[in-house]
């Protein structure tokens, strides 16, 4: 395992209680009235296709920060985006609306975002324009039901959106005839679980005669996890497989060649692993014990640490993680299934999840002060990515995990800044308590 430092960081919202600490009076464990990041999205669906890349911030404060990551700076704010914590947001592909939308896109990254919140609605902003209001708005139907989560499909012309009414209803984001998209909604599963909706997510799979086909996972509070073909006309004939995780889950995505796997991360600090449409688990890897054994492991690295080593898990990627910069494999070859991991230090971890070990990558030092909320891909502009963190300290850092890239000199207003946030629950995002201390522990 390599010790990283940050290849380049922003603040995207200072805090004037934090800012007025001394920094060497400052704890990092001690968090003052302040914003911090909730979710994070990369406009680049294709790194191999994009040579900028903007990354989408949703702050605590209600706002969403556009982060231009090939001049390092914050490029554009939606102050106010949502009357509530917004909950996700998500680049359009850079397809989208190419044809029947009347604009030229002369940009390479998606101009369209998509966002949802606990106030209710989902909206839609063209970043094409500097108007801060919503070029779509979609109402839940039921009375006080949240939008806890979004996934775009088939091009960005459907969107799911998970509730807190244990539904997960559908927006039609067509064009049509020359006319713009409504957001109409378009109907809602309302069988497959029993709380509430906690992630949803398109993917493109494909079987081994090599015929493609684009399914729709949704987790849930309930601990049951479900894949259907949304292609189909009803709930009953759209469902392929449900998979009873045990957990209340928090994070889900799926892996391998044909993204036949798909992983489930748990509110209980657990990941499992299953065969999605035979509904089979592949592993545990290592239940309860799983932060356990990812500290064991990078303590065994020879890595050695103050305290705690691994408190929380952040989420998992199927990439290439780049991080042999003598490998000779070719992209493709070298993806493999990642967990990135962390502590309330702001330290985050990565490791290489293979059937029998794990392996710790990178320790990711320096960066953050705060937990890790969440992460994305960048293109580096060299034909690779660059991995995106965002954090309770306000701050997205960049990391070049091959370690080959130098870092350009940046003004003062790009340095990380001194301002100390405050650590809430991911539940309780839109409650504000008083000050508190707090060393250990997960974010959510």
């Amino acid at each position: 395992m390599k010790t990283i430092q940050p290849y380049r960081a922003a603040v995207t919202s200072f805090s004037s209680a934090g800012a007025s600490i001394p920094q060497h009076q400052q704890s990092g464990f001690e968090y003052d009235s302040g914003e911090y990041i909730l979710s994070i999205a990369s406009s680049s669906h294709d790194a191999s296709a994009a040579s900028n890349t903007c990354v989408a911030s949703a702050l605590s404060n209600k706002s969403i920060v556009i982060y231009d990551s090939t001049s390092g700076q914050v490029t554009r704010r939606i102050e106010k985006a949502h009357d509530g914590p917004i909950s996700q947001v998500s680049f359009f592909p850079c397809e989208y609306g190419s044809e029947g939308n009347g604009h030229q896109n002369n940009i390479n990254h998606s101009p369209l975002l998509i966002s949802a919140s606990q106030d209710g609605t989902v909206k839609v902003f063209d970043l094409r324009t500097n108007s801060s209001s919503s070029a779509i708005t979609t109402k839940m139907a039921l009375p006080n039901e949240q939008a806890l989560c979004v996934s775009l499909g088939y091009g960005g012309t459907l969107a799911a959106v998970g509730t807190s009414k244990a539904r997960v209803s559908f927006l039609d984001l067509r064009y049509s005839s020359g006319t713009n998209p409504t957001g109409a909604l378009m109907g809602s599963y309302v069988d497959a679980h029993t709380e509430e909706v906690t992630q949803v997510r398109f993917q493109s799979v494909s079987n081994a005669s090599g015929q493609t086909k684009t399914v729709l996972a949704t987790a849930s509070e309930d601990g049951l996890l479900s894949v259907y073909d949304p292609s189909q006309p009803s709930e009953d004939s759209a469902l392929l497989s449900t998979l009873n995780i045990g957990a209340p889950l928090r994070h889900i995505g799926f892996f391998g060649p044909n993204n036949e796997g798909i992983c489930a991360l748990t509110g209980n600090e657990t990941m499992s692993v299953w065969h999605w449409d035979s509904a089979q688990k592949v592993s545990d890897v290592g239940g309860m014990g799983l932060r356990g054994l990812l500290s064991d492991a990078v303590g065994k690295s020879g890595f050695s640490v103050e305290g705690s080593s691994v408190e929380y898990l952040v989420g998992c990627t199927w990439a290439n993680a780049n991080c042999d910069q003598d490998a000779q494999q070719s992209p493709s070859d070298s993806k493999a299934l990642h967990l990135l991991a962390g502590n309330s230090e702001g330290d985050g971890y990565l490791f290489r999840m293979d059937a029998d070990q794990i392996t710790p990558l990178r320790h990711l030092k320096g960066g953050h002060r705060g937990c890790i909320r969440d992460f994305c891909w960048v293109d580096n502009g060299i034909g690779g990515q660059r991995l995106v963190t965002g954090g309770e300290d306000a701050r997205l850092c960049e990391w070049d995990l091959s370690g080959t890239s130098s870092a350009p000199s940046l003004s003062s207003s790009h340095k990380m800044g001194s301002g100390k946030v405050k650590q809430v629950k991911r539940d309780d995002a839109s409650k504000k308590k008083g000050k508190k201390k707090k060393k250990f522990g997960s974010p959510y």
